[in-house]
């Protein structure tokens, strides 16, 4: 992903925003359509997506309606392949 937005971070001013608001947020941010690396064609994560904030993966709390605050870092890692 960082390949193709050409960059390592995106800032997004915000508070009480879901997860999902967030990533809409981003790829209208970047101008970029990269949501489908990470989501599945029902909106909901595809296997192998991790997406951590703060350290702590979103499948242990709300998935994409965990609520992301000011000062928050997320990491997002879209599933890769390998042996």
């Amino acid at each position: 992903m960082r390949r193709r937005l050409r960059t390592s971070a995106i800032e997004i001013e915000g508070d009480e925003l879901s997860v999902r608001e967030l990533l809409h947020l981003a790829e209208e941010k970047t101008g970029y359509s990269f949501l489908d690396e990470l989501l599945d064609s029902k909106q909901g994560l595809l296997t192998g997506t991790m997406i951590l904030i703060n350290g702590e993966n979103i499948r242990l709390g709300q998935n994409l309606e965990t609520l992301v605050n000011g000062g928050d870092t997320i990491d997002l890692f879209s599933p890769a392949g390998g042996g």
